[in-house]
């Protein structure tokens, strides 16, 4: 029984009793009276039952007349008259016998007798105070029947909980026939109305009654508000109602998070962004709310926004879990060092957050430290082994092993991520790029097509596939699919200067005749560089090999030189390449270049079928 019902039945109860308790007294006192004056006419038969009148009193006319007493007029008392008698009401008996059993009835059977004993009361007939008090009481024993029916209903499925919802229904609308006042009632009604397709129509009356007799209950008025909410059909209703709910109770955190997410849906972010501060400066620990509005928010690309809401809710309470989302959306802005501070804080505040150890370390795997990375990864299982197969623990070991050269690893635990997520684009373009590190540009190209079956317009798949038929030596392919991505590119956030620069290096250095088209290649090489800012040491030899496919060496040694000087600066693992590319083009050569990978034809054993040894 909740507490509200536990308050309103004390009270019942306290009622009961001192009705009871008056109603004894009165009884008591109304035998009391009869036993005296049964008393007074055995002692006083009523022949001799005179009164004297003092013969010395003067009497006028009008007092010799028989008094509405009973009196004669020589001051006898007229005993033929009949004695006033207590008559009871027909249905007496079986309230006072509902009054009594009220007091302890907990059980459906004890509910049931109480009921049916007032129903009885009230058919016989009672006064209309009595009437009253049993309607009541009525109410009391029909709300608390219902509300167990209702908690039934949370433990049973199916059929069984529709017709227990219907019984409790039915006899929850007698209570408030019975009561109308009864506000927990058409609460009840509302919330029992809103599962299992109930009435939504019954649900808005109900809501609405409980507003009228909640006018003095601010608090409870607002959740009332809220029910209502829920089954209006018009946005604007629904805003409506829940701007009412806040009013009554700017504390009701429901009531905030349904209005900021239809502010969300209505394009007001700025107004769902304030409920949803409002929620956590009354809830400044609430991840799950916090953790709802950003993801909403980056949605929306509005990362700022949901930094600034989350350092919002830090400033009013610290905490571990606040400080490790904040720390997720520095990842996701490349800002490492900010969001090492906060794991860092997170950690501090609970040593023992597996999640934080596995951010932290994928920030260390970023960082070159595969030993830090390993050592939090460890300590995240050993908090909590139920992690060790979570996507974010497989994926952390995915890129030690790549780290550590073990690239068989690595594509195992990509594939198993793959499969768990399979609608994942990411995922499979992980995978395909470690089948093209591991020597395996066939499986790439099998995994990208793949994807490219089921999402035709992804220009990252293109871009990808290309490269790997690149790998193959299928020049002609890959330059389709570098056109194909290049069409697309301006529809994505895929990296368009990569693109142009990898179709500008075919076209200028493919060995085969028919393929090679300088004046492009030195057209997207231009544009790859103008994207990148002229800083790219690569896309700078691409251009120079375009020069140099259209004879203009001198062009091309210029830019070839810059590649290497950049290259050198940067220390960059191509960098004996660009000089043999300076030295081709200082000797009138142009670059040729095939780029056949061996295929690497060793099998990727499962884990299972490892052999320990």
């Amino acid at each position: 029984m909740n507490k509200q019902l536990m308050d309103r039945s004390r009270i019942l109860r306290a009622a009961n009793a001192a009705f009871i308790k008056n109603l004894c007294v009165s009884l008591a006192v109304f035998s009391f009276v009869l036993s005296f004056e049964n008393m007074v006419a055995k002692a006083h038969p009523a022949e001799e039952s005179t009164t004297v009148v003092d013969s010395d009193t003067e009497m006028n006319a009008d007092d010799q007349q028989t008094s509405e007493s009973g009196t004669t007029e020589s001051g006898t008392v007229d005993t033929t008259q009949p004695s006033p008698t207590f008559t009871p009401d027909p249905g007496q008996a079986d309230f006072d016998e509902a009054v009594l059993a009220r007091i302890d009835a907990e059980t459906p059977q004890q509910l049931e007798a109480v009921s049916m004993l007032l129903e009885s009361a009230l058919a016989k007939g009672l006064n209309q105070e009595n009437t009253a008090f049993a309607k009541k009481i009525l109410g009391s024993v029909l709300l608390q029947r219902s509300q167990q029916l209702a908690a039934v209903m949370t433990r049973v499925r199916g059929r069984r909980q529709l017709e227990l919802r219907d019984e409790a229904l039915k006899v929850l609308e007698k209570a408030v026939e019975n009561d109308p006042t009864l506000v927990e009632g058409h609460l009840l009604i509302a919330r029992l109305n809103l599962v299992l397709d109930g009435d939504r129509g019954r649900v808005t009356e109900a809501t609405t009654k409980a507003i009228e007799l909640l006018g003095d209950e601010p608090e409870q008025q607002s959740g009332a508000y809220l029910l209502r909410a829920l089954t209006q059909e018009s946005d604007d209703k629904k805003l409506e109602d829940l701007d009412s709910a806040i009013e009554a109770d700017a504390t009701n955190i429901e009531a905030l998070q349904a209005r900021a997410a239809l502010r969300m849906q209505k394009d007001d972010v700025d107004g769902a962004i304030a409920d949803l501060e409002q929620i956590l400066i009354e809830q400044p620990g609430n991840q799950l709310i916090a953790q709802a509005a950003v993801n909403e928010l980056i949605d929306r690309e509005r990362m700022d926004d949901a930094l600034a809401l989350v350092s919002k809710s830090l400033e009013a309470k610290p905490s571990e879990g606040m400080y490790r989302i904040r720390a997720i959306l520095y990842r996701m802005q490349g800002k490492e060092d900010e969001a090492l501070a906060d794991l860092n804080k997170a950690l501090a505040m609970q040593p023992k957050d597996p999640v934080s150890l596995l951010q932290r370390a994928g920030i260390a795997l970023s960082r070159g430290d595969v030993k830090g990375a390993k050592q939090d990864l460890r300590a995240a299982i050993r908090i909590a082994p139920q992690i060790a197969e979570a996507d974010q623990t497989v994926f952390v070991r995915c890129l030690i092993a790549v780290e550590e050269g073990r690239l068989a690893d690595a594509i195992n635990d990509m594939k198993l991520l793959a499969a768990r997520d399979p609608a994942s684009i990411e995922r499979q373009l992980q995978l395909a790029n470690l089948y093209l590190r591991d020597d395996r540009p066939r499986k790439a190209i099998e995994t990208l097509t793949g994807v490219l079956d089921r999402d035709p317009n992804n220009a990252a798949i293109y871009r990808s596939r290309a490269d790997a038929l690149l790998s193959v030596g299928d020049h002609k392919e890959a330059i389709a699919d570098y056109e194909r991505a290049m069409e697309l590119a301006d529809e994505s956030n895929v990296d368009l200067a990569g693109i142009l620069n990898n179709l500008a290096w075919v076209l200028a250095t493919s060995p085969t005749d028919e393929i090679r088209d300088g004046k492009r290649a030195v057209e997207l090489g231009l544009r790859a560089c103008e994207l990148t800012e002229y800083k790219q040491a690569h896309i700078l030899s691409t251009l120079a090999a375009g020069y140099a496919e259209t004879g203009d060496f001198e062009k091309a040694i210029e830019w070839s030189s810059k590649a290497v000087e950049m290259a050198d600066e940067d220390d960059d693992e191509q960098l004996d390449q660009l000089k043999d590319e300076v030295k081709s083009y200082q000797e009138n050569k142009p670059w040729r270049e095939v780029q056949e990978v061996k295929e690497n034809e060793v099998p990727i054993l499962a884990p299972e079928d490892l052999i320990d040894t």
